[in-house]
């Protein structure tokens, strides 16, 4: 990899981690066992992202039957930006780490200690992920002003779509 697209592709994953830093929440989605695909709100963890994601759940759920079939997942977030990871999900059974993403919501949500046996993490190893920097005003006024003074060039949401492979 040359040292250009090095850099573009470590500024493309900041820009990621900026918009995943922000997600309170993300969207799950599998694939069920009649081939349909299925979303559901995660929440989201407040680490640094590093090329995983990871949740909680419960190992009586379809959710995690369906993981259990075909592991390939995407998670996608809404917010001011936008984006979409595709991954494989391995589950994870580490009291520690449960510990230490636990807290007060899971603890109504579950109605569970985080030791119990039953919860499990989900870690999706992301391979790829897309984001949409809608959030970005300055970026979307300068295309704007490109637009209204004529250049052909920029095309509808120009510079505000990346792609990343991890």
């Amino acid at each position: 990899m040359t040292n250009l697209k090095k850099n573009q592709n470590e500024k493309t994953q900041e820009v990621l981690v900026d918009i995943l830093k922000d997600a309170k929440v993300m969207m799950l989605n599998t694939l069920s066992k009649e081939g349909k695909i299925v979303t559901r709100p995660m929440q989201a963890q407040e680490i640094e992202f590093d090329g995983d994601l990871w949740f909680i759940t419960r190992k009586d759920t379809e959710k995690y039957e369906e993981i259990k079939a075909n592991p390939m997942v995407n998670v996608a977030v809404a917010g001011d930006s936008y984006a979409s990871i595709s991954g494989k999900a391995v589950f994870i059974d580490d009291k520690e780490r449960k510990k230490e993403f636990w807290n007060k919501a899971y603890e109504k949500m579950f109605d569970l200690s985080y030791d119990d046996p039953i919860l499990v993490l989900i870690r999706v190893e992301a391979d790829t992920a897309e984001y949409w920097e809608t959030g970005n005003t300055t970026k979307s006024i300068a295309n704007f002003f490109k637009k209204v003074v004529g250049n052909d060039s920029v095309k509808s949401g120009e510079n505000t779509n990346e792609t990343v492979d991890l």
